[in-house]
């Protein structure tokens, strides 16, 4: 709205100074000063176009983190695109002051120095863009690693660590916006160490933390006492969790596959602890209630299963009985999937078959009804080309006909002509004097 009104305001001052101008239209002495004056016109819209497109820049450094990657050269643009749209203000409504001086001792025009100030920051601007270009190019890995961090968030769990590693990548980029690129590159590897070294610091906290914060649980709790084998390899299934992050760091399903496994071993390191403390706190004439639940935990399963009752024989051997069971059902079950496999294969097959051949009495159908309307075409052209001869040979019946009667009639009239000339000749005589 307030560039509208601008605008507008300009526009009335222009046709103002215009109608001033044309209220001598006669004057030869004018032409001069009406074309200086539509020449400056056209270069204060040029100008207001310009400084538009110089806030649309602006915005776009902005977005483009121009000012990280070449903060003097930014600042330096920004100065000079407040110092043209000072000089430009002081004209902006009224354009007779476009020409005017800068100073008292001073050569150069607003406008002029306006235009100066836009044409600055475009050189700072499309430095600082190549600065940045130059930065991304030389400093690839340590920005592909600062683009990693920011996608896991590395910000949310070490604050500190980010921002300091952000310094040093700034130290980087600045010795890039020095043309120091060679000692930018030789740098660039210790930085990197670190980013790695923070990348698998923030995967371990996010994949791994509550896996740690179980087993240092179960430490404290002195698990180890009654279950020092279990906590020793639910101890090793979270170090060799770790030892994966730190060498995947971004194998995210791996890791979280590790994850699950830690988790797994710590409850189950828990589980034995929580059952040796129960068999330690029974006394003597306990124990074979406690055998017995344990054997109808094992009976209640093989029920369910509906293998054989195998009570008589020892735990170990239950477990392999039941075992066994449980193979060789999943054998059958394999064999009766694969059967059933099979039959669904071969009932696509025929299926496929039948679709292939309906495909073919559908186009067998087709063709037959086209060889159909072939025979009774040629069956209707037959009977029209019959019905045709049969006209012709009756009209051709018909004129001979005709010409047959012709003929009769004219032979009566030759038969009756002589006949005719001697009657005549006769009365004639007769009608003679003697």
């Amino acid at each position: 709205m307030i560039k509208e009104l601008k605008f507008a305001a300009l526009t009335a001052v222009i046709a103002l100074t215009i109608t001033g101008c044309a209220s001598n239209p006669d004057s030869a002495s004018s032409l001069a000063a009406d074309a200086k004056q539509s020449e400056t016109i056209t270069q204060i819209n040029n100008l207001k176009q310009a400084i538009d497109a110089a806030n649309q820049k602006t915005t776009y450094g902005i977005e483009e983190e121009l000012d990280w990657f070449a903060t003097k050269e930014i600042k330096d643009a920004n100065d000079a695109l407040t110092e043209a749209k000072d000089y430009y203000a002081k004209f902006e409504f009224n354009p007779s002051e476009a020409n005017s001086s800068t100073g008292f001792f001073s050569s150069t025009t607003n406008i002029t120095a306006a235009e100066d100030g836009i044409s600055k920051f475009n050189e700072h601007m499309t430095k600082a863009i190549n600065i940045k270009a130059a930065a991304l190019s030389a400093l690839a890995e340590a920005f592909e690693y600062r683009t990693q961090l920011k996608k896991i968030d590395a910000q949310k769990y070490f604050p500190s660590t980010v921002k300091e590693l952000e310094g040093d990548l700034k130290k980087l980029v600045d010795q890039v916006s020095n043309d120091k690129v060679e000692a930018a590159i030789n740098s660039q590897p210790a930085l990197i160490a670190k980013q790695r070294a923070l990348e698998i610091k923030t995967v371990t906290a996010i994949y791994l933390t509550d896996a740690q914060k179980e087993l240092d649980r179960l430490v404290k709790a002195n698990t180890a006492q009654d279950a020092p084998k279990s906590l020793s390899q639910a101890s090793a299934s979270l170090t060799a969790a770790i030892a994966f992050v730190a060498a995947e760091p971004r194998s995210i399903s791996k890791i979280e596959l590790k994850a699950e496994e830690a988790i797994f071993s710590i409850k189950r390191a828990e589980q034995i602890a929580l059952t040796v403390k129960k068999l330690k706190a029974l006394q003597q004439k306990d124990y074979e209630d406690y055998i017995i639940n344990y054997e109808k935990i094992l009976f209640a399963t093989s029920n369910a299963l509906g293998a054989d009752d195998s009570r008589d024989l020892s735990f170990e051997e239950q477990g392999k009985a039941l075992v066994v069971f449980i193979e060789a059902n999943l054998k059958d079950q394999e064999a009766s999937i694969k059967a059933q496999q099979n039959l669904r294969k071969e009932l696509k097959n025929q299926k496929s078959y039948t679709e292939l051949l309906e495909e073919k009495i559908s186009t067998l159908n087709t063709s037959l009804a086209d060889v159909k309307k072939s025979l009774a075409d040629l069956r209707s052209e037959k009977a029209a080309a019959e019905q045709a001869t049969m006209e012709k040979a009756a009209k051709a019946k018909q004129v001979a006909a005709e010409q047959e009667k012709s003929k009769a009639e004219e032979a009566k009239v030759e038969a009756k002509a002589p006949a005719e000339i001697k009657t005549e000749t006769e009365q004639a005589e007769s009608t003679t004097p003697q």
